[in-house]
């Protein structure tokens, strides 16, 4: 039980945690102690609850001069009206609350707790139902579940699926990270959280960019596509937005989100650590997008066997960003492009010698930056 003269400190601290009335909590620990206490022999017992200074807690009976309910009547000459106080012929007969059974005091908790809990899922509901979808900023509070992170989003805690982190190390306590409200239940259970957080879902990089890059916010950019492997590396394809037609503003889309020097971009990097992201200009011209798709890597040559069966020339240098994790970047692009990719890496002196052949047919197919795309052939078969 909560000690005497600690009940009132309890009792604030406890409302301004759930944010509701010190009223409230007086309310739930005197139906806790009621429901607990007036069980078995205690079977109807009426109950008188004081808060003054600490709480104090008082049986009644009525007093009576023939005794017919003994649960709930007493005489006057009774021993016990000595221990207690009468006021209006009723006997107000203190409890030792310090002193109840070991059962009954467990009991009077488990419950006591069970109804904080209820208003804590009824408060964090209506406070972050409405942001289900949203962008939220959260701090590691807990490592230990089995299943999930605990994150202290300020006013409520969320729940964030260990599967979803790609990192050896375990984040640290009190560690910041922006995640997506994926959904908020009226209830919860240790295996359903009240409130599950996620990065996994496309519509966080999505709903973040948004609040990054007022641009996108305003429609002037559009997102077209994300290529997406959570934790590692995210591709978004972005175009001229309907404001920037309708409008016709002259601007380049990935350069914006990227800003100068690539700050914007590394300050989102940040954001969602540890996954990179880049931007691309969506063209419908699957070849200029396989060019930049595999950016920061150099497209030196594209040989089309088939249309579905493409095979590009990539240098040496760089080359492991496109193969790295198991060549899973590379199997992204493919699927989106819906083309089978092979790839040849070629040596340093493989590259100059090829560059340098003057029988080879150049064909120029666009100036993009940062990328050497240097010839197409197609061949029929």
């Amino acid at each position: 039980m909560i000690e005497n003269n600690n009940t009132q400190q309890f009792i604030k601290q406890l409302a301004e945690r759930e944010g509701v009335s010190e009223e409230k909590i007086k309310e739930i620990i005197i139906e806790s102690f009621r429901i607990s206490y007036c069980q078995g022999e205690n079977a109807g017992a009426q109950l008188h609850f004081e808060f003054d200074s600490g709480l104090s807690i008082y049986r009644l009976y009525k007093i009576v001069e023939n005794i017919n309910e003994p649960e709930k009547e007493i005489t006057k000459n009774n021993k016990l009206t000595k221990e207690g106080k009468i006021k209006n012929n009723t006997f107000f007969l203190p409890l030792d609350i310090k002193n109840l059974s070991l059962p009954l005091n467990q009991e009077i908790k488990k419950r006591l707790r069970k109804d904080v809990e209820e208003i804590s899922w009824e408060r964090q509901y209506k406070l972050y139902k409405p942001q289900q979808g949203e962008i939220i900023k959260g701090s590691i509070k807990s490592i230990q579940g089995k299943k999930y992170y605990s994150v202290d989003l300020g006013k409520g805690t969320g729940y964030w699926e260990k599967s979803e982190w790609t990192l050896r190390e375990e984040p640290r306590i009190g560690q910041r990270f922006y995640l997506l409200i994926k959904e908020v239940r009226e209830e919860s259970t240790e295996d359903n959280p009240q409130i599950i957080l996620t990065r996994l879902d496309d519509s966080f990089i999505h709903k973040l960019l948004e609040q990054e890059v007022p641009q996108i916010k305003s429609g002037v950019i559009a997102i077209h596509d994300i290529l997406r492997l959570p934790g590692l590396m995210s591709k978004v394809l972005v175009e001229r937005g309907k404001v920037a037609i309708e409008k016709r503003l002259h601007i380049d889309p990935a350069g914006t989100c990227i800003g100068e020097a690539g700050e914007r971009a590394k300050s989102i990097s940040r954001l969602i650590y540890s996954e990179q992201i880049y931007f691309v200009d969506w063209t419908e011209d699957k070849k200029k997008l396989l060019a930049k798709l595999i950016s920061p890597v150099k497209l030196i040559k594209l040989i089309i066997k088939k249309e579905n069966e493409w095979e590009i020339m990539i240098p040496q240098q760089k080359a492991a960003l496109l193969l790295q994790h198991e060549g899973k970047i590379l199997k992204k692009i493919s699927d989106y492009l819906g083309v089978n990719i092979h790839v040849r890496v070629l040596e340093k002196n493989e590259r100059d010698e090829f560059l340098e052949d003057k029988g080879q047919v150049l064909q120029e197919i666009g100036n993009y930056k940062n990328i050497d795309v240097r010839i197409v052939e197609e061949i029929e078969k």
